[in-house]
């Protein structure tokens, strides 16, 4: 009050100086000059006796407006609602699109790991806690996006927090992100890593910018991964912990849930919306988890944004806990059964499911004509062409795209280039239960041109979905476990390399798996570790199978019905087993020995 009282009396005195004529000093520099509007402004056309000094304090006048509180319910949930796939994007996809229209290309990755291990080409390298502090080197709002990392986690984080600042197509590259791109034999630049060119061609709202800043800002080290076996012990040892399951009802219908004390479930479509539900300590700690680990990851991303500071997604998310044997609760009874299914595959086998060049151009002038699939990588239909009609899904991708397929009951082809993953697709396909699916024999695609058959040049259109098969999602998930683990080469094994390798690994098993008939007239391979289980007899014979750490190489006539064999073996965890190509009659025309066949 006393201060107040001293400002009126200065004033008064102030204006009798002003009325008396002298002092202009007064009115050059009122006293509430500390008021941004006194000093922007002229004393002559803002008298000092019109200002209410008394009733407005100098020390309750801002100095600056404050910035408005960033929206980041309206941007989580416009990207939540306008999710497809869960901004995710494959790596044929993505090579498709660089093919086509190339999106801008974003690596999160540190500086260092691009000058250690390369970059995809054209990428821009903005790491990611730095993402919100470098909005100039970013594209306009309505440019595709797609973000990388080393293993696809921190891509994830870089997803969601450009969606929450207002960009609106914005993918994060999966399949392994740039390790997995590097596996698969794409294109790395290498050398310096180029400079960031300045765009200024987006204006995210600041107090967004400032709010994703400061939650990137704080990543934590190890950026939220937290291992299986972590989190079993957590859930041990901590009563206070938190889980947050983001999928949806249905797959938790149909798949159970981690048994955790402190469980809550709240579908990642429905996140921001059900605020309400989350927990009301920011420092409480927090795990999310969803199938593998990508909506979980953003649901953590989340959850930062809004000042949570001890949250963590699950590494491999249900499905990882499920693989590394952890419990489960609330999991239905299954209804598929791996044995039963390749079983019943193996018993209606009609020609081992191949069709000829001649039976499939004839079955393609049926009404309808099958479902013709192509596995083949992107790049080979980019420079091959394709079959007219073909839809083209990828061989380690067949199982991901269950609602781009036919009814069970349809006639399926599956092609590749020579044959060979046309046999896995094949198998994989019956295994969740389509009941008519062939594969193209006679060097395939490679056959069919050779044979002057036409091809139609370039990439196939893209798929319809379909939504018209409904394989059980333990099938799927198994098919999805054994294709994405596929080796390099598809476990292609040469005559060359088999003699060598027999020679040179002593515990190396060889699985013949002719038939009978076959056996007793032509012989066998000579080796030191020979079973023979007929393919039509594989599951019913399972005893005969080696131990599932054992190398393996399968064999057949000509290298069909053991590549059959060898992906039933991948289905069931067996991690080192290949197949003879070219079979027992290529190993014969290489020149390699053969024995008659003792029976154990």
């Amino acid at each position: 009050m006393k201060t107040r009282g001293l400002i009126v009396l200065f004033v008064i005195l102030s204006l009798l100086l002003v009325a008396c004529g002298g002092g202009d000093t007064a009115v050059d520099e009122p006293a509430v000059e500390e008021q941004p509007a006194q000093v922007e402004e002229p004393a002559a056309e803002e008298p000092v006796a019109e200002e209410p000094v008394a009733e407005e304090p100098v020390a309750e006048e801002p100095a600056v407006e404050e910035m408005a509180e960033a929206d980041l319910d309206g941007g989580f949930e416009t990207f939540l609602g306008d999710m497809d796939h869960y901004n995710t994007i494959s790596l044929d996809a993505f090579s498709e699109l660089l093919a086509t229209d190339p999106p801008f290309i974003l690596d999160v990755r540190q500086p260092s790991e691009l000058e250690e291990n390369g970059w995809i080409e054209g990428a821009v390298n903005i790491p990611l806690r730095d993402i919100a502090d470098n909005i100039e080197y970013l594209p306009s709002f309505d440019t595709p996006i797609v973000s990388y990392c080393s293993g696809g986690w921190r891509c994830t984080i870089a997803l969601t927090a450009l969606e929450a600042m207002g960009w609106q197509d914005v993918k994060g590259l999966k399949g392994g992100s740039f390790g997995g791109w590097v596996e698969a034999g794409n294109p790395i630049a290498e050398g310096a890593v180029p400079e960031l060119v300045a765009l200024n061609e987006a204006n995210p709202d600041p107090a967004t910018v400032e709010a994703i800043g400061k939650m990137l800002h704080n990543v934590p080290d190890g950026f939220g991964v937290l291992k299986a076996e972590d989190f079993n012990t957590e859930l041990v040892d901590n009563p206070d912990l938190i889980v947050i399951d983001v999928r949806r009802a249905d797959e938790i219908e149909a798949n159970g849930y981690i048994d955790a004390p402190n469980l809550l479930s709240i579908p990642l479509e429905e996140f921001v919306a059900s605020q309400f539900m989350w927990p009301e300590e920011l420092d409480a700690p927090i795990v999310t988890y969803c199938g593998s680990g990508h909506r979980s990851t953003i649901a953590m991303t989340i959850l930062w944004s809004y000042g949570y500071t001890d949250v963590r997604s699950l590494q491999g998310g249900f499905g990882g806990w499920v693989a590394d044997g952890y419990p489960v609760a609330g999991a239905p009874e299954p209804t598929w059964d791996m044995d039963e299914a390749f079983a019943t595959f193996l018993g209606g086998m009609e020609k081992y499911n191949t069709i000829g060049l001649d039976d499939f151009n004839l079955a393609l002038a049926e009404d309808p004509p099958p479902f013709v699939i192509d596995v083949r990588k992107t790049a080979e239909l980019e420079e091959l062409g394709h079959i007219e009609g073909a839809v083209h899904i990828p061989l380690s991708e067949i199982a991901d795209h269950i609602d781009l397929l036919p009814s069970f009951d349809t006639p399926i082809v599956t092609y590749c280039k020579g044959g060979w993953r046309a046999a896995i697709a094949m198998t994989t396909l019956h295994a969740m239960g389509w009941e008519n699916v062939r594969a193209l024999t006679g060097g395939s695609f490679t056959g069919w041109v050779d044979a002057g058959y036409p091809v139609v040049e370039g990439l196939a259109e893209e798929a319809m979905v379909l939504n018209a098969a409904e394989p059980d999602p333990a099938a799927v998930a198994a098919m999805q476990e054994m294709l994405h683990g596929m080796p390099d080469g598809f476990g292609v094994r040469t005559a060359d390399d088999l003699f060598i390798e027999i020679g040179e690994n002593p515990d190396l098993i060889l699985v013949d798996v002719r038939r009978q008939d076959e056996v007793d007239e032509n012989g066998v391979i000579e080796t030191e570790n020979l079973v023979h289980v007929p393919l039509e007899e594989f599951i019913a014979q399972m005893d005969m199978w080696p131990a599932e750490d054992a190398t393996i190489v399968t064999y057949c006539g000509s290298g069909f019905r053991s590549t059959i064999a060898m992906s039933i073996l991948w289905s069931y965890g067996y991690t080192d087993v290949h197949s003879l190509k070219g079979g027992f009659s290529g190993w014969v025309d290489a020149g390699y020995p053969v024995v008659e066949y003792a029976a154990p």
